[in-house]
């Protein structure tokens, strides 16, 4: 059965506070906006990245989040515009994407992006400033664009 387009449910473990325990919850999924892939995470790990962010040791502490950016899993579904995958395909979440315009990008020497540079003080999506993640209506913030403790 195709979710493609409905907001889905999953579980996640969330970071309401700097340092208390993350807690797992059920959250509302929305679906991806143009350029941007859902993904069905089926492995992760911490990473001291994480951590550090989850201790608020980083510049901007942002709570509450779904922290993670190191996972595997499969295309759930793909928003407009979104060519090179398809639902089904196995990835690795990248925190760092590619507009595959800017200089770096054409570059055969640099992946950092202009635009999709790393941000970790940026809690949501790129295409609209919002969320994709809820609870009861609450947005839940991203971890660098990828969130992969859901």
């Amino acid at each position: 059965m195709s979710t493609a387009g409905q907001v889905i449910r999953c579980r996640a473990a969330v970071a309401w506070e700097s340092g208390k325990p993350l807690s797992i919850e059920e959250v509302e999924v929305a679906p991806p906006q143009k350029d941007e892939v859902r993904i069905k995470i089926l492995f992760t790990s911490l990473c001291h990245t994480d951590v550090y962010f989850w201790d608020a040791k980083g510049q901007n502490p942002l709570f509450p989040r779904i922290l993670g950016h190191e996972a595997g899993g499969i295309v759930e579904s793909v928003g407009e515009g979104v060519t090179d995958l398809k639902p089904g395909d196995h990835v690795l979440p990248i925190f760092t994407g590619e507009c595959k315009e800017c200089p770096h990008c054409l570059s055969e020497e640099s992946n950092m992006c202009d635009l999709l540079r790393i941000n970790t003080d940026r809690g949501e999506m790129i295409n609209n400033g919002k969320s994709r993640f809820s609870i009861n209506g609450k947005p839940i913030y991203h971890f660098l664009g990828t969130s992969t403790f859901s």
